[in-house]
């Protein structure tokens, strides 16, 4: 993920921009309860921080249940880079 692109996620993520979110192609995984307390991760940062959840096909989430906090601080260095 580019420095640019990094801002407009974090920014959509912030202002619970839903519609932003899914037009930039963000994807979201966490199993159940972590999309219920929401704490999903965002999958498009897996090359920038690796993976900190298992990505199985059960686990998809919708980008309203973002807010990992590892995915979070690596969403901000690259916006801040």
């Amino acid at each position: 993920m580019k420095k640019q692109e990094a801002k407009k996620v974090l920014e959509a993520v912030l202002l619970q921009d839903y519609e932003q979110l899914r037009a930039l192609g963000v994807r979201a995984y966490g199993n159940q309860g972590r999309a219920s307390t929401g704490t999903a991760c965002i999958t498009n940062l897996d090359d920038s921080k690796g993976q900190c959840n298992p990505r199985l096909a059960f686990n998809s989430s919708d980008v309203q249940d973002i807010g990992c906090p590892k995915c979070l601080e690596t969403l901000r260095a690259i916006a801040n880079s």
